[in-house]
């Protein structure tokens, strides 16, 4: 009987989670709203070094026992077999760009969704919106496609 209500339990709390989880989703939305103003934010990146891996090989040989028969009938043989290992070490160290922020594209939009009360609010867009809504003036009705509340 036990069982049957911890399994009951755990359906419960997998079913909260996965509603939780669905409701915290950033797949795009349609919004509308007055255009306010546009944002781009550039990548940020800098210099940075590693260390350079370089893969080293040894090749070598090793003594293969075979056996054949059974009892006093039994043969037994070598050979061998060739054989090679491979592993990264370390040569020195290289410099790479190294990208601390992804360039973002934002919209702020008033009225959002017919709501007179929400104004200034952020949408982070993709490129191809962004240069879309950019040739428009301050004002217009645009309805966008967002990747994520907030820039």
């Amino acid at each position: 009987m036990q069982h049957h209500i911890r399994r009951a339990a755990l359906a419960a709390v997998a079913l909260v989670v996965v509603a939780a989880l669905g409701g915290c989703s950033d797949e795009p939305r349609k919004v509308s709203g007055l255009l306010d103003t546009t944002r781009r934010v550039p990548a940020a990146s800098r210099l940075a070094t590693r260390p350079h891996m370089v893969r080293q090989c040894h090749s070598g040989s090793k003594r293969v026992r075979h056996t054949s028969g059974h009892g006093s009938g039994k043969r037994t043989w070598y050979t061998t077999r060739s054989t090679t290992v491979c592993t990264k070490v370390r040569r020195g160290t290289e410099t790479y760009r190294r990208v601390i922020r992804q360039e973002r594209w934002c919209v702020m939009l008033d009225d959002v969704d017919g709501k007179r009360s929400r104004d200034r609010v952020w949408y982070r867009v993709a490129r191809n919106t962004y240069a879309d809504v950019r040739v428009l003036r301050a004002g217009s009705k645009v309805t966008i496609e967002t990747e994520r509340d907030g820039c």
